[in-house]
């Protein structure tokens, strides 16, 4: 776990301040500087020798105008192919439509073409050149020998390269050309116009000029042969078309020809045959209903005189007798010998001639009458015979006329499906006729909406490499790589640093730091165990001052009941634990607290050394029973702080710990002063600290700052933890004051009170 991942408290429950979180990546970056200038010089570096030595990019750019309709020339006329996009809303997808075309194969293809890249004739040009030249062979250049049109080909399709003639031919069977020119090409819209920039860039600014001015131009010729290859097709269609279309309507104009000969209808038309059969067959209906009704007015008056004759009547009493004017006359004739034989009868006698020529006459008239009267009649039913028989012929025109408006119906059916077939063919036949002629048209209109605005002119300037942006680039990333680097590293140290890692991870109390300790000028012999007695030589140190802090934070965990024997111990070796015991009962002893130093460390000891005394008697004398009290402690040369070395290393110091003899040791010692300090062994390499641990009144555990790791450490308070022991804090030991920016109290407080400096100045 690296400082800034590790420095979150896990139980504490505070969240550090942003200002405090973005300090520390500022003493991550000042802590590893020297990594962080490496990585920036080295991207510098590298960024300046890529700058000089990467070829020199240029870059041409033609401009084309893209339209979204072309011009119309002729009104009113239909292109087979539209050009462009008539539909405003649909116009960013037929401008980026565009721009593909212009990267697409068929444009290169053409570019490849009309420059003489594809490999045939690249292959055709290198023979053509002959065998190379005596220059050449003594060079190894395969291009000496070769004109400067040739050369620039071969650049082109990147094969200026190869060192042999034979090489560039084998290239040239396999060689793709149009998708290097695919590769090169960058299309560029101008925003908020219908402009874009079709670039090349080369090595040459006048190939690149060249390529950038072929691809436009290809890209017009391949959108207006577009539109002429569709407009071609078309045409060819629409004559196959018509050539169909004339078959057909020729054929069903003569089918509807024949049919029109063979039912009758080419001098009267179908529909003025259906309109005579209605017109005949309504004058046969209003004639017919006419003779019913004449017939039966007949067939009345009949009936009438039949009943009158049948009941006795005299028929000349009926209406249709008595209007004949014969009848009448007789009738007035009879009427007047009537009279006059009434008369003659007054007179004369039956027998009187003259009466008897009356009636004779009487006779005769009746005789008249009756006969016209029959005449009558027979003329009543002669009329309604005739009336019947010709409402009877009526009857069977009128059926006839109706067969033959039905059989005309039946022919109206096939004669609409000929028309309808050959009117259908003649709308299609003008229809196609039509559209051909706009096509043809169309086909000779040579029209685009697409056209170079400003053609590609050979730059001047490279574009690349960019010098300032290198650099620039360079910096940046060196500056970001090496802040990064900073951070790796110092995420994969794993060490105990910074009093934010010791309460976190930890989750102990810090009762301070103990700065580097320096030998000091005047130390000629470089001897190692001065700096165990540095606070006694320089009082006014970072060192003294730091050890005169930890001594009050432990007096003020122990106000009520103080902590006599205290254990200074470490989770490994070479941690500094000696020299911070030492400093720390020199301080207390100084402070007026009457101390010893024991060296219960019976596998290394080091008290004795740094004290310049004698090892021969100790601890492991008293606790066999070897030696007195008196005997065994020695004064330290510090007022009020003595000293009980270790003496004879035993075999087994882990069983003498336990004994009766030590526990009594520590009760005579307890009576004695008011402060033992027990320098122990490291807590993980053997069970000697978790011994003493359990016997001692408090536990301050040293950490190294940059070395502990802090997952010893905390195996170290888990150990002490099981057992009961009670840990009163941690000591950060060996703290560069010089180069660590912890942001902690202690630095602050050294750097800027003024202290630190002044202790400099006292130790140089």
């Amino acid at each position: 776990m690296s400082s800034l991942t590790a420095n979150q408290p896990s139980s504490a429950g505070i969240s550090p301040e942003p200002e405090l979180d973005l300090r520390r990546f500022f003493q991550v970056l000042r802590r590893r500087r020297f990594l962080a200038i490496g990585a920036l010089l080295t991207s510098l570096v590298v960024g300046i020798l890529v700058t000089i030595r990467a070829p020199r990019i240029y870059r041409a750019a033609a401009i084309v105008f893209i339209d979204l309709n072309p011009p119309e020339v002729l009104s009113g006329v239909r292109e087979v192919y539209a050009l462009g996009s008539a539909d405003y809303w649909n116009s960013k997808e037929y401008f980026e439509t565009q721009y593909r075309v212009i990267r697409s194969r068929p444009v290169a293809e053409r570019v490849a073409l009309s420059l003489g890249l594809t490999g045939p004739a690249l292959t055709g040009a290198l023979n053509a050149a002959g065998d190379e030249s005596l220059v050449a062979r003594a060079s190894g250049d395969p291009l000496l020998g070769l004109t400067p049109e040739l050369k620039s080909k071969l650049a082109m399709v990147g094969l200026d390269h190869l060192q042999s003639r034979e090489a560039i031919l084998a290239a040239l069977e396999k060689l793709d050309a149009p998708a290097m020119i695919q590769g090169r090409v960058m299309v560029d819209p101008i925003k908020d116009s219908r402009l874009v920039d079709i670039a090349v860039e080369d090595t040459d600014p006048a190939r690149a000029a060249m390529l950038a001015n072929a691809v436009a131009d290809a890209y017009i010729e391949v959108n207006l042969d577009q539109k002429t290859d569709m407009t071609r097709s078309a045409v060819d269609w629409l004559s196959d078309q018509m050539h169909d279309l004339k078959t057909k309507l020729e054929s069903s104009e003569l089918a509807l020809h024949d049919f029109k000969k063979d039912h009758d209808i080419v001098s009267v038309s179908m529909e003025d045959r259906q309109t005579m059969a209605a017109q005949t067959l309504s004058q046969l209906n209003g004639s017919l209903s006419a003779v019913h009704a004449d017939r039966l007015a007949l067939e009345s008056r009949r009936n009438q005189i039949k009943k009158a004759i049948d009941a006795g009547a005299a028929a000349d009493t009926v209406e249709e007798v008595s209007k004949n004017q014969l009848i009448q006359s007789l009738k007035g004739s009879r009427a007047q010998l009537k009279a006059e034989e009434s008369d003659l009868g007054l007179r004369y006698t039956d027998d009187h001639p003259k009466l008897v020529a009356v009636r004779e006459k009487l006779g005769l008239i009746n005789s008249e009458l009756k006969v016209e009267i029959e005449k009558v009649i027979a003329g009543l039913d002669q009329d309604y015979q005739a009336k019947l028989e010709n409402e009877t012929r009526l009857k069977q025109a009128i059926e006839e006329v109706k067969v033959e408006a039905l059989e005309l119906n039946r022919e109206e059916i096939g004669y609409s499906r000929l028309k309808r077939e050959k009117d259908n063919n003649q709308a299609l036949y003008e229809m196609v006729l039509k559209r051909q002629k706009e096509a043809d048209l169309s086909q000779m209109l040579k029209v685009n909406n697409v056209r170079k605005l400003e053609a590609a002119r050979v730059p001047e300037a490279p574009i690349r490499p960019n010098v300032r942006n290198n650099l620039l680039a360079a910096l940046l990333l060196g500056a970001l790589g090496g802040f990064g680097l900073a951070l790796l590293v110092d995420h994969l140290d794993n060490t105990v640093k910074t009093q934010d890692q010791v309460e976190a991870i930890l989750e102990l109390p810090l009762l301070g730091i103990v700065p580097t300790i320096r030998a000091s000028k005047d130390d000629k012999n470089g001897d190692p165990t001065a700096r165990d007695r540095f606070i006694v030589e320089h009082p006014r140190s970072s060192v003294a001052e730091c050890s005169r802090t930890i001594r009050t934070n432990l007096l003020f965990m122990a106000t009520e009941r103080p902590a006599k024997k205290l254990l200074v111990t470490s989770s490994g070796p070479r941690e500094g634990k000696s020299t911070t015991v030492i400093n720390l009962a020199i301080t207390m002893a100084l402070s007026g607290s009457r101390s010893l130093l024991v060296d219960s460390d019976m596998r290394r000891p080091r008290l004795h050394k740094s004290f310049n005394l004698s090892n021969e008697t100790g601890l492991s004398s008293l606790i066999a029973g070897n030696a007195r009290l008196d005997q065994a402690i020695v004064a330290s040369g510090v007022e009020r702080l003595d000293l009980l070395p270790c003496g004879p290393i035993p075999p087994n110091p882990a069983e003498l710990l336990h004994t009766d003899a030590f526990k009594n040791l520590l009760a005579q010692l307890e009576g004695r002063y008011e402060r033992i300090w027990f320098d122990s062994p490291p807590v993980i390499a053997v069970t000697d600290a978790l011994v003493l641990s359990g016997m001692a009144d408090g536990v301050i555990l040293v950490v190294e700052a940059g070395k502990t790791p802090w997952q010893f450490a905390l195996q170290a308070r888990r150990r002490l933890e099981d057992i009961g022991a009670k840990i009163f804090g941690v000591i950060v030991n060996n703290v560069d004051l010089d180069r660590t920016h912890s942001g902690d109290y202690y630095q602050y407080y050294y750097y800027h009170a003024g202290y630190h400096e002044e202790a400099k100045a006292e130790t140089t």
